[in-house]
């Protein structure tokens, strides 16, 4: 009878493909053979997300003290993840510190007091710091002083030659005095590194990140390698670049800003940067309170003709645009706004650059942005929109403080869609699917659903479908085009494109 270690390791290799890793645990305590073929598949993707829990910490202690012992395993490391808001290093320390040391005149970066290596390995390691970091680092030997699991992680991070995927959360964001220095050198320590993901989508109030060095994002812009970058941006920067050339990646294709408000100059800074881009999603939030500035210092992060000339860097290369905006945490709603006697800054100007995008397939934008603020103007979404769309998405975002939200003016709006769906055969004759997000709180007080409802009744025929999918957070309301769609029927409505809702 045949034995699975009879078969060849290539093929072994494709098993361990369809395996967990807790599968993986069991079978690399099976044989020699075993052992050597599933350790690169039980180092291959390596994720912690932070919680609470001291054994998270724990773990993740554990896990760079024995890829500092074994240097060979981190040869094996492709995805490295460190999700989570919370500090990984104040949980747990499974190095105890060395407190009899005597000073020393070498400058250790903060390894001092670290017992898991020798006075040999600390030199050593002081050594490799110090060609990793900037002079401007080399004369504060004390902002170093017990930081020496931020050293020994940064030591960790350079050995993974085969890295494809960094993804780093604000906790080791926040906490890492190394990472900044390191990604600046990214070019020769990854020199395979193809997707970055820098920063966490759910905001911890009790852990907020305050503030980023900016060498985080400016040598993304530089790279020969990384084609996907998405990145939080908690509050308001000028970018510098701060080198003789100015950027210009040839690699990049895909890039997300999320939770983030920049101004448009700065905006189109990244934008002129990236020439090959073909994904763009653009997550804005705004913070509108009493103490927040109204318009016009917030202006230069509403305005859209601002957006038109950034996008307009896109118009030859761009196949999928989203752009979203909400206010950001700790703002009123809308029901404290009119409590309080304030107005939400208008959003002048009208999204009208994508009409010049031929590539462009995917679009997922505010409805506001071609309906407009002002009750008496709306485009026609043929003007605005290019032929070739395939997927139209438009979300309700801010339209709770827009004045036409109530009245006889918001099916008038919402006309100018039923108008660019009835004549989709002339304007986008690729048009497959349309949805309009519609959110819980767009319910009360507001005639939007109902003239969205007006809009999806009258439609008819073998070739359109429509229906409401209650979807996380929203109520979706998708309508299909094309021919044979009766399989639809009998789908369930809440799996409909479970990766857009």
């Amino acid at each position: 009878m045949a034995r699975l270690s009879d078969l060849p390791e290539d093929i072994i290799s494709l098993v361990l493909e369809y395996l967990n890793r807790s599968d993986y645990y069991a079978i690399i305590r099976v044989s020699r053979l075993f052992y050597h073929t599933t350790l690169p598949s039980l180092y291959r993707d390596i994720k912690f997300t932070a919680t609470k829990s001291r054994s998270c910490a724990r773990n993740l202690a554990f896990l760079l003290r024995t890829l500092l012992e074994r240097p060979q395993l981190a040869s094996h490391v492709k995805v490295f993840k460190l999700r989570g808001p919370l500090p990984y290093w104040s949980k747990y320390n499974p190095w105890p510190e060395d407190t009899t040391s005597t000073a020393s005149s070498v400058n250790l970066w903060g390894l001092k007091a670290c017992t898991t290596l020798s006075k040999a390995q600390k030199i050593f390691a002081s050594n490799q710091i110090y060609s990793l970091v900037d002079e401007s680092m080399h004369k504060e030997p004390e902002q170093f002083k017990g930081r020496n699991k931020d050293a020994l992680a940064t030591l960790v991070l350079t050995r993974f030659s085969e890295l494809r995927t960094l993804d780093l959360g604000d906790g080791f964001l926040r906490h890492s005095l190394f990472l900044p220095q390191i990604l600046k050198r990214a070019e020769y320590l990854f020199p395979k590194l193809q997707h970055v993901v820098l920063g966490d989508q759910r905001w911890d109030p009790e852990n907020p990140v305050s503030y980023m060095d900016l060498d985080l994002i400016r040598p993304i812009f530089y790279s020969d390698s990384v084609r996907t970058f998405e990145y939080i941006m908690a509050q308001p920067w000028t970018l510098n670049w701060n080198r003789p050339q100015p950027p210009r990646s040839e690699s990049l294709t895909m890039l997300r800003l999320f939770r983030t408000n920049i101004t448009r100059a700065t905006l189109d800074q990244l934008l002129v940067a990236t020439p090959h881009l073909k994904r763009f999603h653009y997550e804005q939030e705004i913070l509108f309170n009493n103490h927040t500035p109204v318009a016009p210092p917030l202006a230069p992060y509403l305005n859209l003709d601002g957006l038109n000339i950034a996008l307009a860097n896109l118009k030859n290369t761009l196949e999928e645009c989203k752009l979203t905006l909400a206010m950001a945490p700790g703002s009123f709603t809308p029901a404290e706004i009119r409590l309080h006697g304030l107005t939400f800054p208008i959003i002048p100007g009208t999204l009208a650059v994508l009409k010049e995008m031929k590539r462009l397939t995917k679009v997922e934008v505010p409805m506001i942005m071609f309906l407009g603020w002002a009750a008496d103007f709306a485009a026609e979404l043929s003007e605005v929109l290019p032929g070739g769309l395939q997927e139209l998405t438009l979300r309700d975002d801010f339209v709770l403080h827009c004045s036409w939200a109530t009245g006889h003016n918001c099916n008038k709006k919402i006309g100018r869609i039923a108008e660019y769906l009835e004549q989709k055969g002339v304007h986008a004759p690729q048009l497959q699917t349309f949805q309009m997000r519609l959110k819980p709180s767009a319910k009360d007080n507001t005639w939007l659903e109902d003239a969205i409802k007006d809009v999806g009744l009258p439609t008819g025929g073998s070739d359109v479908s429509y229906r409401i999918v209650n979807a996380r957070r929203a109520d979706v309301h998708l309508w299909r085009f094309g021919h044979d769609l009766g399989r639809d029927k009998d789908m369930r409505v809440d799996s409909m494109f479970p990766s857009t809702l």
